[in-house]
């Protein structure tokens, strides 16, 4: 365990480097976590069929979804987050611009015709279940996996707020919220799993990056909150990195034929 504090103008000068990051680009994080049971991706292709026309809600820089692309007909991917949407953009490839496009969009207003989609995706962004199951087409599949609230357990008790990054958990976002509310609109459960294994930040640049991009908490200021970082660092440092527990919940469901 490293018991040497970290100074508060070395955390400052950590958090200003990694400010310059999108918030939302998750390929700068370096880390390494323990096996796990399922990898997203890899539950989605299993869906997916060559005919599907696929919805990606939160899809951010697009990069997982088009990992997607060869198994599936037409896509779109959506974000709130303009930057995020132009990134996606630029990440296209010309052969895939015919049968993919990104947009802008809020999550909660989906602007497309009822029965639009035979699969929705929805990887860790805001669930609106009215909206998911109007635009999937009878017998469609809506498949999320969401970060569970036990994740990142001993790091969100140092700033006393929830995974999520708030001091209250989101109302209806809860696994079993979720499940009835598309369960009360006619869809059938197809499958729900989790699993929560140890996670650890190989640098710090990486766990202050999360923690600026989740944020945690909700007004986190490295000038405010230097020594629950630098305790942080202190207290959960090992040979694999700063150590602590990825939690991740997983929901298929079947509209109605």
């Amino acid at each position: 365990m490293n018991r040497n504090p970290l100074s508060r103008e070395h955390l400052l000068a950590v958090a200003a480097r990694v400010g310059g990051w999108h918030r939302r680009d998750y390929t700068r994080v370096r880390a390494t976590r323990d096996p796990v049971p399922w990898y997203y991706a890899e539950i989605v292709r299993r869906y997916l069929r060559p005919t599907d026309c696929v919805l990606d809600i939160g899809t951010g820089s697009g990069r997982q979804f088009l990992s997607l692309a060869r198994f599936f007909a037409q896509g779109v991917g959506i974000d709130p987050d303009e930057a995020l949407i132009q990134a996606a953009q630029a990440n296209l490839p010309p052969a895939l611009a015919g049968r993919i496009a990104f947009l802008t969009m809020p999550v909660h207003d989906l602007h497309f015709p009822d029965e639009s989609f035979d699969v929705v995706l929805n990887r860790q962004a805001i669930i609106h279940a009215d909206e998911t199951v109007r635009v999937l087409r009878p017998g469609g599949l809506f498949i999320t996996q969401q970060v569970g609230p036990r994740n990142a357990e001993n790091i969100t008790r140092v700033f006393g707020c929830t995974a999520s990054g708030q001091y209250r958990a989101v109302a209806g976002q809860d696994p079993d919220s979720v499940a009835a509310a598309f369960q009360a609109r006619g869809c059938a459960i197809v499958c729900r799993a989790e699993y929560n294994v140890p996670y650890y930040y190989t640098d710090l640049n990486s766990l202050v990056f999360w923690l600026q991009a989740v944020p945690l908490p909700e007004d986190f200021d490295m000038a405010r909150h230097w020594e629950q970082v630098a305790h942080i660092a202190a207290a959960y440092t090992t040979p694999r990195g700063i150590a602590t527990n990825e939690h991740r919940l997983l929901l298929i469901v079947r509209k109605a034929p």
